[in-house]
């Protein structure tokens, strides 16, 4: 019986054991190797060392991969061809972590990406206190030997670590201009305001949350600000080059005239690759003399490369794309003309007044413009294939919006079939 009891008392404590063990955090996320940032030679490094500190402490427990995965994000986001001294330290564990209340996972020593990230895949427990006064002084220690400007990056949720600003006064008053602090808050807790005072003491640093750096973009800012300073340009001293006759370009549009096809193209205007001038649109008018660039394809231009038009007396109500059935006669003589210019792709243009949004005034246009078209498409059986409906809102007034009849004529439709008047 006694020989029972033992084993029963044996298994009761393995048992408490068992549920006194922290959970083991999930795996670390691989780095990205593919999207490893460079500088492009447009920036230096804006401090020569850094350390984050990350808080693997209790209170972190359901925050810490979250917290975790910022310090990964900025390690992700550094460019991998400036160097830095780099350091990677975690506070506050779980016993089954370590017996230390801080410990250097990584560095000091030349900053190495995927070593970097192996040391952060280190912190499998957390658990424990938060030690955050006794982390900066070994900082302090780690950052003291190193030469040059260091920043150091507190990652942590603030709370129970009310001696961490004596002791980030301590480490600012040792390196004096020569360290920046900046500090991440995880989660909205009362903490944050502590961290904000850290960063403060710090002086040239600045405090920010898990929350403003979520994602891509505002992670590439903070990177930006912590690590990176704009690279001087380079200046590279003229050397005497023996002279050299340039080939004649008589017309001065950048094509010399041994291949220049149009050698008289006037000073200014654009030109292909053989001296011609350019014509972007296709509508038969060169780009220099060109007032309407832009023009659909096949639509019936004058000389200066606008859409002739024929107006449309369609004079709609106020907010209304509805074609009134007294307006019929006008849709069969835009029929007409649309069928007098056969080989022509026609522009049906929307206007309106300015009363009200101009963003609204837009949309508005656009249906005026779809009505008409459907209104030939189906009275007149014109091909849907010859008309382009396209809106210009407000901004083609052909009387005054100050009064109603002014405003009245402006809500109208034009046709662009090729007529001349």
């Amino acid at each position: 019986m006694k020989r029972l009891q033992n084993v029963l008392i044996l298994f009761a404590l393995v048992a408490l054991t068992a549920s006194c063990a922290p959970t083991m955090q999930p795996p670390l996320k691989a780095l990205d190797s593919n999207s490893a940032p460079t500088s492009g030679g447009q920036y230096v490094p804006k401090v020569d060392n850094f350390q984050i500190i990350l808080d693997s402490s209790l209170t972190m427990e359901k925050s810490f991969t979250g917290a975790r995965e910022i310090v990964s994000r900025i390690n992700q986001e550094i460019p991998s061809d400036l160097n830095y001294n780099a350091g990677l330290r975690s506070v506050g564990h779980s016993s089954y972590q370590s017996k230390n209340p801080t410990d250097l996972l990584y560095g000091m020593s030349a900053y190495n990406k995927t070593s970097f990230h192996e040391g952060l895949g280190k912190i499998k427990y957390v658990g424990g206190p938060t030690p955050m006064a006794e982390a900066l002084k070994a900082a302090g220690t780690d950052l003291k030997s190193a030469s040059g400007k260091s920043a150091l990056i507190l990652v942590s949720d603030g709370q129970h670590m009310s001696d961490a600003p004596a002791a980030a006064k301590e480490l600012k008053g040792m390196l004096g201009n020569n360290l920046c602090i900046y500090t991440i808050a995880i989660g909205n807790g009362s903490g944050q305001e502590l961290l904000n005072e850290i960063a403060e003491i710090g002086q040239c640093g600045f405090a920010t949350t898990d929350a403003a750096l979520a994602d891509d973009a505002s992670m590439s800012s903070f990177v930006n600000k912590v690590f990176l300073a704009k690279a001087a340009p380079v200046v590279v001293k003229p050397t005497p080059k023996p002279v050299v006759v340039a080939p004649r370009d008589s017309d001065g549009d950048g094509v010399i005239d041994e291949l220049d096809r149009c050698p008289n193209t006037p000073r200014g205007a654009p030109v292909d690759k053989v001296g011609c001038p350019l014509d972007s649109d296709g509508d038969g008018v060169f780009d220099y003399l060109d007032k309407c660039p832009g023009t659909p394809k096949g639509v019936s231009v004058d000389a200066t490369g606008c859409p002739t038009k024929l107006i449309l007396h369609i004079n709609f109500g106020h907010d209304s794309n509805v074609v009134g059935s007294q307006f019929i006669g006008e849709i069969a003589k835009a029929a007409q003309c649309i069928n007098d210019f056969p080989g022509n792709k026609v522009l049906i243009e929307g206007h309106t007044d300015s009363s009200g949004p101009a963003e609204y005034n837009q949309k508005l246009s656009e249906r005026r413009a779809t009505a008409v078209v459907k209104a030939l498409i189906d009275k007149f059986n014109i091909p849907s294939s010859r008309l382009v409906a396209r809106g210009l809102g407000e901004n083609q007034p052909i009387a005054d919006n100050t009064t109603k009849a002014g405003r009245l004529e402006n809500r109208r439709v034009e046709v662009a079939c090729g007529a001349t008047k």
